[in-house]
């Protein structure tokens, strides 16, 4: 398989989402080259899962006074707070290695990533739990406190969450490698939530997060940690060819504004029951 590599920075969440289906939507259309993206989020956000009713899991009074931005995936899965990580996306056909079901290509990825955790000295763990669709539904219950198949944890501690989405011969695979930050302000950005239960659940995110910074002796920048990641899926899949490219094609850039305008950045999207 041939791959492209992008790189995109830091980029706002609107613009970050309709990256992603963007070059989803020119796999499916047999235009866009498989690609492995790295990039981070400028502002700091809060994303929920498509199936989420955002004014249910999320306080936009409290996210406003933490300065946090927001916007709902075209993955499933929970509300994540993506603040100073490396996000990863993996879009490409569902063929070749990719042609297991949802759990065979989250452990395909996981073992690149674990790779590149090795590479930062970092031992991990595969989780061999699974959540029940009930539990994916619970407000209190966001991705980084607790853990699905085949994601991966240091000592206990959850270090990455993905979601997937398949749609038609392809999918996109998207997730957080947390770099400098646990997930526990999540916890005041939930509503309804009694202040017993909020510092119980930040306690626990506490507890059941972790990030590369708290673990490595030596602080690993963003720029950094995306050259160790883009190396790791080199090693892994050796039998592949890479090309790192600077920027998206005139089409997908075309679709990506539309998505911005259209979705991304509307409240039609991302505040919809």
């Amino acid at each position: 398989m041939k791959w492209r590599i992008l790189k995109s920075g830091k980029l706002n969440p609107a613009e970050n989402m309709a990256i992603d289906e963007a070059i989803l939507n020119g796999i499916i259309h047999g235009r866009s080259v498989p690609t492995i993206r790295f990039y981070g989020w400028e502002p700091a956000t809060v994303s929920c899962g498509y199936h989420q009713s955002a004014e249910k899991e999320v306080d936009f009074v409290a996210l406003k006074e933490f300065g946090f931005s927001f916007v709902r995936r075209p993955t499933g899965g929970r509300l994540v707070l993506h603040n100073e990580e490396v996000t990863y996306s993996v879009i490409a056909p569902t063929s070749g290695k990719f042609s297991g079901n949802v759990t065979e290509i989250y452990s395909e990825i996981s073992k690149v990533l674990a790779s590149g955790f090795s590479m930062l000295g970092i031992d991990v763990d595969f989780e061999k739990g699974e959540l029940c669709s009930k539990e994916q539904r619970q407000s209190s219950n966001p991705c980084f406190s607790s853990s699905s198949r085949f994601e991966l944890s240091y000592k206990g501690k959850k270090i990455v969450g993905s979601a997937q989405l398949r749609k038609e011969n392809a999918f996109l695979q998207h997730g957080s490698i947390l770099l400098d930050h646990n997930q526990n302000q999540i916890a005041f950005l939930l509503p309804d939530l009694e202040k017993e239960k909020r510092e119980k659940l930040a306690s626990t995110l506490s507890k059941k997060t972790i990030s590369i910074n708290e673990i490595v002796s030596s602080k690993i920048s963003f720029s950094q940690a995306c050259d160790i990641f883009e190396q790791a899926f080199k090693k892994s899949w050796q039998s592949d060819e890479f090309c790192n490219t600077a920027s998206l094609e005139e089409f997908e850039k075309s679709n990506v504004k539309l998505l911005v305008n259209n979705k991304y950045a509307s409240n039609k999207w991302n505040k919809r029951k």
